[in-house]
């Protein structure tokens, strides 16, 4: 037969070489990726056999051709949803240079065979050359679904094509349909180096008004804040606020509590931990006006689990807060600790006095100062004064309101 001598002539091309070829020929994407060869060779038992090569067809006469046509149309009339036969009439009409009728019975197999990703290798090709990126999202979620255990390769060829601006908008549709899949991949783009990928679809999904979990903000965001890339940290986080929520950026972040605590490190957050608990909670009966309210229950150690990173100018401030204690048991005291944030390392500028333990709402105000250069962004932190090993446990309830920072005018010189 001229197909079964063809066949081993055929070399299997990785899904993830063949789309970065698509992609390279596109927008210039020529990073080399986690190989898919072991999950596309072409076997038996997935599409029917290896494929023909094109290069070998190419080689012999039109009758020659003629023949392994017909017997790739008698395989097909046994099995019209053999998606193996297809891929060999494709490469045959490619041969003979028929491209349009190669690459519409490449789609066909592929449609056969949505969950094989050596057939999708074929079709993706295609679909990329003619810039329908939805289509290869569609292609890429159904093979994550049936191949979740390869999940990790077929991300990557995600990422590759949200390098392109309109491939992030296709891949930001697909995600706002909230696939199953959507968590592990912001995860895949932020651990393995592609941060830049996951904010461009976060860009893209906030366009679309999707909304955007606080789990893959503050894993985008802290993924920037390791890099010390402070302001594309700051970027995604100003782009995550409401109209209502920008209102209120301010030296210190919603400094009375009128929002959520999300937790994204430039607005109020709360550092989860045993014995910690935490509400918004209005300040009396007799008010709308809300307070944060930490309950600590046995907590071991030294606390340390309030804080927002701040970005003030060099200059001397005062800060300012309340603060309420409800049965407060510990070996120390609270206060609000000032530091600088320099290369990823904290050092601290100043603190506050001790918050008075009343039961009643006591005010607190401490000048404070931000040095210049080397001191661009600052961090606030609630915190033990001093170090508590995890034996000895808090108790009692700590309840802060009106924390804010004002510009102090410069001494005379």
């Amino acid at each position: 037969m001229v197909t079964s001598a063809l066949r081993s002539q055929a070399t299997p091309t990785p899904l993830l070489n063949r789309v970065t070829l698509a992609l390279g020929a596109l927008f210039l994407v020529t990073t080399a990726y986690l190989t898919l060869q072991q999950m596309v060779t072409r076997s038996t038992r997935s599409i029917g056999g290896d494929a023909l090569s094109v290069e070998a067809l190419k080689q012999l006469q039109p009758g020659e051709r003629a023949e392994a046509a017909q017997e790739a149309q008698s395989a097909l009339a046994r099995n019209t949803l053999n998606s193996g036969a297809l891929l060999d009439l494709s490469r045959i009409a490619e041969a003979n240079g028929e491209i349009d009728d190669a690459e519409r019975l490449k789609l066909i197999a592929g449609q056969l065979r949505p969950r094989v990703a050596a057939v999708q290798a074929e079709a993706m090709e295609i679909l990329l050359r003619r810039r329908d990126f939805d289509s290869v999202m569609g292609r890429l979620d159904g093979l994550i679904r049936a191949k979740p255990a390869q999940a990790r390769d077929f991300f990557a060829v995600a990422a590759a094509i949200s390098a392109e601006a309109e491939g992030s908008k296709a891949a930001a549709r697909m995600l706002a349909t909230s696939p199953p899949w959507r968590p592990q991949f912001f995860a895949y783009a932020i651990r393995d180096g592609a941060p830049g990928t996951a904010q461009r679809i976060v860009s893209d999904m906030r366009a679309m008004n999707v909304p955007v979990e606080s789990s893959e903000l503050v894993a985008l965001i802290d993924s920037l804040l390791h890099k010390n890339d402070i302001d594309g940290a700051y970027a995604v986080w100003l782009s995550s606020l409401s109209e209502a929520e920008l209102r209120d950026v301010r030296r210190v972040y919603d400094g009375n509590f009128s929002h959520p605590v999300r937790s994204l490190r430039f607005d109020w957050t709360v550092k989860s931990d045993a014995g910690l608990t935490f509400r918004l909670f209005p300040r009396n009966t007799a008010s709308m006006d809300q307070t944060l309210q930490l309950d600590l229950r046995n907590f071991p150690g030294s606390f340390a689990n309030l804080s927002q990173i701040l970005r003030l100018k060099p200059g001397r401030y005062s800060l300012s807060g309340e603060a309420r204690f409800e049965d407060f048991q510990s070996s120390a005291a609270l206060v609000f600790r000032l530091y600088c944030i320099e290369g990823g390392k904290t050092r601290l500028l100043d603190d506050t006095a001790t918050l008075p333990q009343s039961s009643q709402w006591i005010a607190f105000d401490k000048p404070l100062e931000v040095p210049g250069g080397g001191c661009p962004n600052q961090l606030l932190q609630l915190e033990s004064e001093t170090k508590l090993d995890t034996s000895q446990l808090t108790t009692g309830l700590v309840a802060i309101d009106a924390i804010k920072i004002d510009a102090l005018p410069e001494l005379a010189p």
